[in-house]
């Protein structure tokens, strides 16, 4: 590995959203988007396969959003988003925030920022890896019960 980025990663919206959820992670600069996403899922409790998610570059939680496609129009073709490296991505551009979006239903919405310069990887240490977390994690679905059908008979 080359280096090592540091990221805040913020819960900044979601229709279950209650109280602010961030946590930091070491991760190395060949990280893809997909590998990102499946970290911050995992982070929150999230179920990974169940929607449709998206990385999206902004200057605030409101604004208007570029996508990572040749036009920055939507593409709902994102695998080659997907593959991409945190190292492609940082630095972003001036006034530009990265989002991840996860299931356009319920808006679950994630501000992640680069803190400080890139640094080398610690051997014996696993990446990405959460060096800590401030808040409650959202729920995915809020206080419902889900079921999923595996008291049938």
């Amino acid at each position: 590995m080359s280096g090592i980025f540091t990221l805040s990663i913020v819960c900044v919206g979601g229709r279950y959203l209650e109280e602010p959820y961030q946590f930091l992670t070491k991760a190395p600069v060949e990280l893809t988007l997909g590998e990102l996403a499946s970290h911050i899922l995992e982070m929150v409790n999230f179920d990974r396969d169940d929607h449709l998610d998206q990385f999206y570059l902004a200057n605030g939680i409101r604004g208007q959003k570029t996508w990572f496609t040749p036009d920055g129009e939507w593409d709902d073709d994102d695998a080659h988003v997907m593959d991409m490296q945190l190292s492609a991505i940082f630095p972003l551009p001036k006034h530009k925030k990265l989002f991840y979006l996860y299931d356009f239903g319920a808006s679950w919405r994630f501000q992640i920022t680069k803190r400080g310069k890139e640094t080398p990887s610690q051997p014996k240490i696993e990446y990405p890896c959460t060096v800590s977390e401030t808040g409650s994690k959202p729920k995915e679905f809020g206080d419902e019960v889900r079921w999923d059908g595996a008291d049938e008979d």
